[in-house]
């Protein structure tokens, strides 16, 4: 009895480590797939941000001191508060008007794999005594607000965006100037990919072979 356990643990020994071997190699070959495809995918994503990014750009020449600019997981568009606002107003400017039109027609091809943050800021100046808002935060909140209103009004999916206001509490300068007040007070509109779990490989190769001049970016 003793020898015939023994070689059937042999016989399974003999199957069994040619089976892993093979299953070892399998995993390595997909892990390099898998870490090649991410790359390329990555890339892609870097050069449809760009060209977002270009697009942008054109749309807001116009719009005197705002700035575009690419970070790391997208695109972030800075628009001076007196360009788009009247001083402690959050209703936007008539004037802004046809340029945030531009961006709205840009961006409107944005799919769920992205997210629109608008964020509005003040300087630490109090608001009006008696005005329509209470605070700075409260200002920069419905700032904020405005501009999203705005663009879900020219056909983007409002599911896309979230809305914060800052206040006074993340300025760009020390409020220690005219000047420095002025740049404080702003809005900020970051477009982004979502962060999401690793997707499978069959989802990653699908959207690589995906064409950079698509609708859907």
């Amino acid at each position: 009895m003793k020898k015939k356990k023994l070689d059937f643990s042999e016989a399974m020994n003999a199957y069994l480590l040619p089976y892993i071997g093979v299953m070892t190699i399998l995993c390595i070959f997909f892990l390099i797939q898998y870490a090649d495809y991410s790359e390329r995918l990555k890339k892609k994503n870097a050069e449809r941000t760009e060209i977002l990014a270009q697009e942008v750009k054109e749309d807001l020449k116009d719009l005197q001191d705002a700035k575009v600019e690419t970070v790391e997981d997208g695109i972030k568009v800075t628009l001076p508060s007196s360009v788009v606002f009247d001083l402690s107003i959050a209703r936007l400017k008539d004037a802004a008007l046809p340029t945030l039109a531009n961006l709205a027609s840009s961006i409107k091809n944005l799919d769920e794999r992205y997210v629109v943050v608008v964020d509005g800021h003040t300087d630490d100046e109090p608001v009006f005594y008696g005005g329509d808002f209470s605070s700075n935060w409260e200002l920069s909140l419905y700032r904020a607000i405005s501009v999203i209103d705005f663009l879900v009004k020219e056909g983007n999916n409002p599911e896309l965006f979230a809305a914060a206001g800052h206040g006074q509490f993340s300025p760009l300068h020390p409020n220690d100037t005219p000047e420095h007040k002025a740049a404080n007070r702003r809005v900020e509109i970051l477009i982004r990919r979502r962060t999401a779990p690793s997707a499978p490989l069959a989802e990653v190769v699908s959207a690589e072979k995906q064409p950079i001049n698509q609708d859907s970016p």
